[in-house]
């Protein structure tokens, strides 16, 4: 799903679940779990052409799993349990709450673990080296003004802007292989360029948060992060969101479940704090 596509309101979740045949499709999977694109087929009956149409027109209720099977989305599962508490009353104004409070908590899940956004930026190969480009001069830019070194999720002061850039790398390098590795360990194919998109967007966050430690510094505003307790929380913050973007960078370039990749991330979560623990804890 890209930025670009329609809102998905109560509007159009009534005109889905008021259409037989994809109400069934929602309670098939509610109640089969997971199928295959012929196992729905001949549960449902109708035409391949047919079928395709009242799959897209599901986009936001189901999904596809690391197994390419179709399943319910959480908002899926959510209409499915208001057809089932409703099976002869249906309304906007009902189906409309489901929704606000599903996408509410889809567009808070979906700015720290932004799997439409990769979507949008690797949606083909050119379009994926394109965006790993510009992103890595856009973060590489921002290091070197920091004046620090980044370490994966990690970063301290530097000895210049060679050393600066060549360790931007060296982690953009060591997220994407770890990424692709790690995947590979589980037995999931990944695409690389994916993978190298996503990586120098994760270090978009960790990028911005030391430019600002840097240049409340240069500019006699150190005082505002004197509180180390609180630069410390702020910074893990920081640390986790690029740890969230890797895991959603995982799951696009593989097709695997977001909450599996999101686990694996966090292996780079922890080795950063251990390296971050080894320099002394210096942000800036």
């Amino acid at each position: 799903m890209t930025p670009m596509q329609e809102e998905f309101d109560a509007a159009r979740a009534m005109k889905i679940i008021n259409h037989p045949v994809r109400v069934r499709i929602i309670e098939l999977l509610a109640g089969g779990g997971p199928m295959s694109w012929k196992e729905l087929s001949g549960q449902v009956g109708t035409r391949t052409g047919a079928l395709y149409h009242h799959l897209d027109a599901l986009e936001q209720v189901i999904t596809k799993d690391s197994s390419k099977k179709y399943t319910l989305t959480k908002l899926g599962e959510s209409v499915y349990r208001y057809l089932e508490q409703n099976p002869s009353s249906r309304n906007v104004e009902e189906i409309g709450k489901v929704i606000r409070q599903r996408t509410l908590l889809s567009v808070i899940a979906g700015f720290f673990i932004p799997r439409s956004l990769i979507h949008f930026i690797t949606s083909s190969r050119s379009r994926s080296a394109t965006s790993a480009l510009l992103v890595s001069v856009v973060v590489g830019g921002l290091v070197i003004l920091s004046e620090n070194q980044i370490t994966l999720f990690s970063f301290s002061p530097s000895d210049g802007p060679v050393q600066s850039a060549g360790t931007f790398v060296g982690s953009l390098l060591a997220i994407s292989g770890f990424g692709y590795a790690a995947l590979r360990a589980t037995g999931e194919k990944a695409n690389p360029m994916v993978l190298l998109a996503s990586s120098s967007l994760s270090l978009l966050p960790l990028a911005d948060f030391s430019l600002v430690v840097r240049s409340l510094g240069n500019f006699g505003l150190s005082g505002i992060v004197a509180d180390r307790t609180l630069l410390t929380v702020v910074f893990a913050f920081f640390q986790a969101w690029g740890a969230g973007i890797v895991g959603a960078g995982m799951s696009v370039a593989s097709s695997v479940r977001i909450e599996k990749t999101l686990l694996l991330s966090l292996v780079l979560l922890y080795v950063s704090m251990i390296i971050l623990f080894v320099q002394g804890g210096r942000l800036t």
